[in-house]
Parts: structure tokens; sequence; C-alpha cells
């Protein structure tokens, strides 16, 4: 079994007669297969830990339950890839493509995936807790009930995911585009979103207690029945938001009570 680049050139020669095998001994080895194509390849369950595969292909692949924990995979395509149930904890997902890809309950405690693409993904109920997800492209994902607790997201791109019951506290948001997010029921406790965009978001019994939102833009958000008690509201324009039932007590910034 041979894995080839996009060039032909081989990166790795294995007797295993399946791919999985063969990817599987070159991670245990250590063999560097950067650039390797493994495109629409069924890979579900590989144990690829500590892999090598930055810049890999990965492009409409399966790789449902496979380990990749501790890989280098910056600049990698997992564009259209199914990867539910995968674990990327800790692993360098840098500049990384999973547009449309499927990453429902996937994990990604830890990870790096600044500059990453993950635009359009599936990643219902997945796990970024401590992931660095600044200036990533998180336009439409869908993540409702996912974990960003402590993750950051500074200057990311989330114009229309979704995003309900999602636990975001401590979250880094600062300078993030959430306009048009659905953020029912969320938790951003604590989260920082200072000079955030949040431009028509829907925050309906989202729980912002303690959050800092000085300079950010809620012109037009639903804020109905949120919780602002003792946020930072310094410097936050509110045009035309809905505050139906929600709470500002201790509120700094604002004149709702």
């Amino acid at each position: 079994m041979q894995i080839k680049n996009r060039a032909g050139a081989v990166l790795f020669t294995s007797t295993d007669e399946d791919v999985v095998s063969a990817l599987e001994r070159a991670a245990e080895e250590g063999a560097d297969l950067s650039g390797a194509v493994l495109d629409e390849l069924d890979l579900s369950g590989a144990d690829l830990e500590e892999a090598r595969l930055a810049g890999a292909s990965f492009r409409r692949a399966s790789l449902e339950g496979a380990n990749l924990e501790d890989s280098e995979l910056s600049a990698a395509d997992f564009s259209g890839a199914r990867c539910s149930g995968a674990n990327f904890e800790d692993s360098n997902l840098a500049g990384a493509n999973f547009e449309g890809a499927w990453l429902e309950d996937a994990n990604f405690e830890d990870s790096r995936l600044d500059a990453a693409n993950l635009s359009g993904a599936r990643a219902q109920g997945a796990n970024f807790e401590e992931a660095v997800l600044a200036g990533a492209n998180l336009a439409g994902l869908l993540c409702d009930g996912g974990n960003f607790e402590e993750a950051d997201l500074a200057g990311a791109g989330l114009r229309g995911a979704r995003l309900a019951r999602a636990n975001l506290e401590k979250c880094n948001l600062r300078g993030a585009d959430l306009s048009r997010t659905g953020l029912a029921e969320a938790n951003l406790e604590k989260a920082r979103l200072d000079d955030a965009n949040l431009e028509g978001a829907e925050l309906r019994m989202a729980n912002a207690e303690k959050a800092s939102l000085r300079g950010a833009r809620l012109t037009g958000a639903d804020l109905t029945a949120a919780n602002f008690e003792r946020a930072d509201l310094s410097g936050a324009d509110l045009t035309g938001a809905v505050t139906a039932g929600a709470n500002f007590e201790d509120a700094r910034g604002t004149d709702f009570r």
C-alpha cells in the first residue's frame, strides 16, 4: 500500500493491504505524510494519534470515530468530510478547511483552529473547550449545544451561526462577528464580547451574567428574557434591541433596570 501526495510522489510504503492499517503504521513510525491525498476514503475508527498530515486532503472522506489526537494537521482539507465523533484533541488545525463537514460530537479540546474555515459545518454537540479559533470563519456553523468554554474566538466570523444552548462561558469573543447568530439559551457568563458585532442576533433567554460587552453592537438584537446581571455594557449600542423581560440588574453602562 502506497500513500501519495497530489503530485504522485510516494510518501509512505507499507505491506499492509488496506489504507487504514497503512496510515496507522505511518503514524506509529512518525512518517511525514504532509500533503497526502486521502479524498473520499473510509477511515472510520482509524487511530492516527500524533500523525504528521500537514496539508493533507481528506475531502469527502469518512473519519467518523477516528482518533487524531495531538496530530499535525495544519492547512489540511476536510471539506465535506464526515468526522462525527472524531477526536482532534491537542491537534494543530491552524488554517484547516472544514467547510460543509459533519462534525457532530467531535472533540477539538485544546486544539489550534486559528484562521480555520468551518463555514456551514454541522457540529452539534461538538467540544471546543479551550480551543484557539481566533480569526476563524464559522459563518453558518450549526453547533447547537456545543461547548466553547474558555475558547479563543477573538475576531472570528460567526455570522448566521446557530449556537442555541451552547456553552460559551469565559469565551473570548472580542471583535467577533456574531451578527444574525442564534444564541437562544446560550451560556455567555463572564464571556468577553468587547467590540463584538451582535446586530440582529438572537439572545432570547441567554445568560450573559458578568459578561463584558464594552462597545458591542446589539442593534436590533432579540434580548427577550436574557440575563445581563452585573454585565458591562459601557458604550454598547442597543438601538432597536428587544429587551422585554431582560434582566439588567447591576449592569454597567445602560439605563435598563
